[in-house]
């Protein structure tokens, strides 16, 4: 009644005990959650900052580049006009940005105004600046970060071109990231930028004369507080830190900084720099985890004496513990068994096959199938089926002498080292003697059909399938051996129904399914977008299954002809308010006809050019040809709207947008439908919402499943919305 008693007393402590830690457990992951939104919030905001400042300087080139005044400079080479007073008028513009320095370079590549000084007026620049010597090879815009040997600068370049569209040099903008650290500091976040040390040797006249373990850190105004922690600490243990670290302010522990780091890179995705932040651990985060650690340690120990003396109280039934487990041990095994091991054969199963796959990396795995197995289960019944499969099953196993696994009703696997050994041994025991069945007093006589893979190959089981489809082609082989050309099966098949579907339109036709794009304003669907489809004897196809092959095969264009075609005669009959979105690819745009055909069309049908958008994917607007591009401008001159498909997945290039005049951004779908449950999606949304704005773009949000998303995307002010939550996919344009 006493060892009764104690376990009772023993289990309600250890139950509360564990209680306990779950609580401590769960509140020390919340306060490291929080730490983490802390700072990631931190980063971003950095990020964002250094972002914006990049864009602005090239913003400011890009202005000061058309200045008429500087165009008359230029081309009458009046240089010394340049250093008039308020030549530039940069300080109402750009308040926020401090410390702004210019510099121009005529188109000869010398010096003709350098941070309004005469400083180096008339030296040749491109011996000694390599990224100008390069870009005057093919002038053009560029932005970018780079240390030179004042200090890390942010860089804006834009050639300078007169009406005649004469190349008379370039402009550049230099800005610092003071305005950073200071619009950080009044929110009360200290920071620090620090230079890689393997630029330090190029500076030459560093603003900032604070140099740390070698580094310079570039902060003019660096507070004292952060100076100490980084000569104390040294700069390589923050700048070498994956994302975040607590640091005690120097004088006591609790409340000190969180710091982070963020790098800085520069065009070539190098890193040059880092932006460390130091905020106050106003929330008492460092603290709550120190408490949080130091009860959870106590509760350990008392956990663990509590184990102790349970362990005593029940080390008498030690014999009976032992009992319970080798009773647990073999339903464990027994039930593994099951898995393991098919019913009806006593051979092993699939699952075992997929856990034993390792053994077979050297050797070769072989599917048999009994190709009259159907027939004979429907001559002489299942049960005559399953003697069938029981027998096959010991005689394989008898005959080899090693696993034999049952994957199927009527298909077994096993491996081996000598194929052709093997596979006429099967045969002798089964092909070429009968097979009686005592039970049913039958004599029956199999066929058989053999697939081989590899070990080492991935996706074993779909090959062997494909394989063997193969073998019972041919009945004349001992075996087929998997190769990837019995994929081109496939192949052949889709590449026929495209030519019937482009050039016979017997059997098989491209037709548009339409899904609708709802105005988030007017709560209407204002616009389609048309989605090619394959149909072959009515049975409905989308691009997963064709559009490779379409692309291999050289159809894109003729399949993006018909698409033209079908969609614009089904807009001719839609009221005017409604337009329509093609998607439009690369190979589109190499056959150089897509504009002729496009206002053929647009001619047959009697419609107006701005009804109709052309989507296109990032990767082209960003790294496509001049060709595609000057081709793009002119099908926007013609009054097409230009819309990015799937922005944010690939390139996102800020001066190729600007430079097409896009009229919508479509937000790719991956970050949409989880934008209301993860916040990194919503962070990447809300940034391109901001940017689309900033540039006066639409935007689109793809894959708005429910109600959910709708809400975050209207909240966050996008102003079309496109997914099953409004339309799906269908052959009519249902308004």
């Amino acid at each position: 009644m006493f060892q009764k008693n104690i376990t009772f007393i023993y289990f309600i402590t250890s139950s509360f005990l564990a209680l306990i830690l779950l609580y401590l457990f769960m509140q020390g992951r919340y306060v490291h959650k929080s730490e983490l939104n802390y700072t990631h919030t931190l980063a971003k905001e950095v990020e964002t900052l250094i972002a914006l400042k990049r864009v602005t300087s090239f913003e400011m080139a890009q202005a000061l580049s058309s200045h008429p005044d500087l165009i008359k400079v230029m081309k009458s080479k009046e240089y010394e006009k340049l250093y008039t007073t308020h030549f530039f008028p940069l300080e109402n513009e750009y308040t926020d940005f401090k410390n702004i320095a210019l510099h121009v370079v005529d188109a000869t590549g010398h010096n003709r105004y350098l941070s309004w000084t005469h400083e180096s007026l008339g030296d040749y620049i491109l011996e000694i600046r390599e990224d100008l010597a390069t870009l005057y090879k093919n002038p053009k815009p560029t932005m970018n970060i780079s240390v030179g040997k004042f200090d890390i600068t942010f860089k804006g370049i834009m050639p300078i071109y007169d009406e005649n569209h004469t190349f008379l040099g370039i402009i550049e903008t230099i800005t610092h990231f003071n305005s950073i650290t200071e619009k950080l500091a009044l929110d009360g976040i200290n920071s620090a930028v620090i230079i890689e040390k393997k630029y330090t040797s190029q500076l030459k006249f560093p603003f900032s004369k604070t140099f740390i373990d070698g580094y310079n850190i570039s902060t003019v105004a660096l507070n004292k507080n952060v100076k100490a922690l980084l000569e104390t600490y040294g700069v390589e243990s923050f700048i070498t830190q994956e994302h975040y670290r607590h640091m005690p302010k120097l004088d006591k522990y609790i409340d000190g900084y969180y710091v982070v780091n963020v790098d800085i890179k520069d065009q070539k995705d190098q890193v040059i720099g880092h932006f460390l932040v130091f905020a106050e651990d106003q929330y008492g985060l460092a603290e709550q985890k120190l408490i949080l650690n130091f009860i959870l340690i106590l509760i350990v120990i008392l956990f663990f004496m509590m184990l102790y003396l349970v362990y005593k109280v029940y080390q008498n039934n030690l014999r009976f513990i032992d009992d319970l487990n080798d009773e647990v041990r073999f339903q464990t095994e027994q039930k593994m068994r099951l898995v393991y091991t098919d019913n009806l054969t006593q051979s092993y199963t699939k699952e075992k096959f997929e856990d034993d796959q390792a053994e077979y990396i050297n050797e070769d795995v072989v599917m048999l199938n009994i190709k009259n197995f159907s027939q004979i289960n429907e001559t002489y019944g299942y049960s005559m089926g399953d003697e069938v499969l029981k027998i096959t099953a010991k005689r394989l196993e008898s005959q080899l002498k090693r696993k034999i696994y049952r994957i199927d009703a009527d298909e077994f696997l096993f491996k081996t080292t000598h194929i052709n050994e093997d596979i006429k041994a099967i045969k002798e025991a089964f092909i070429f003697s009968n097979m009686h069945i005592p039970k049913e007093n039958i004599t029956i006589r199999l066929s058989f059909s053999f697939s081989v893979v590899h070990g080492n190959e991935n996706d074993l089981l779909r090959k062997l399938t494909i394989a063997l489809k193969c073998a019972k082609k041919e009945p004349f082989q001992d075996y087929v051996m998997y190769e990837e050309h019995e994929v081109n099966n496939e192949f052949i098949q889709f590449n026929s129904y495209l030519y019937d579907a482009i050039f016979l339109q017997k059997e098989a036709h491209i037709i548009p399914y339409f899904q609708g794009i709802r105005n988030n304003e007017s709560h209407q669907i204002t616009k389609y977008e048309a989605l090619a489809r394959l149909n072959v004897k009515g049975r409905i196809y989308s691009p997963y299954y064709f559009i490779e092959i379409a692309k291999n095969s050289g159809f894109l264009f003729e399949i993006t002809k018909i698409m033209i075609d079908k969609s614009l005669g089904y807009l001719s009959q839609r009221d005017k308010n409604i337009e329509i979105s093609i998607n439009i690819t690369e190979e589109d745009l190499l056959s150089k006809q897509l504009k002729s055909y496009l206002l053929e069309t647009l001619n047959k049908y009697g419609l107006d050019s701005s009804r109709v958008t052309l989507e296109i994917l990032e990767g082209i607007s960003s790294g496509g040809t001049n060709n595609n591009i000057i081709q793009l401008k002119e099908l926007k001159e013609l009054g097409f709207q230009l819309a990015i498909d799937d922005f944010g997945v690939e390139y996102s290039n800020f001066e190729r947008i600007n430079e097409l005049d896009i009229d919508f951004i479509k937000i790719d779908g991956k970050y949409i439908k989880n934008v209301h449950t993860n916040p990194k999606s919503f962070k990447i949304v809300k940034a391109i919402s901001d940017f689309a704005h900033s540039m006066q773009i639409d935007l689109v949000a793809e894959f708005v499943e429910d109600a959910s998303i709708q809400t975050v995307i209207e909240t966050l002010g996008i102003e079309y919305s496109q997914g099953y939550h409004f339309s799906q996919p269908c052959a009519q344009m249902n308004h």
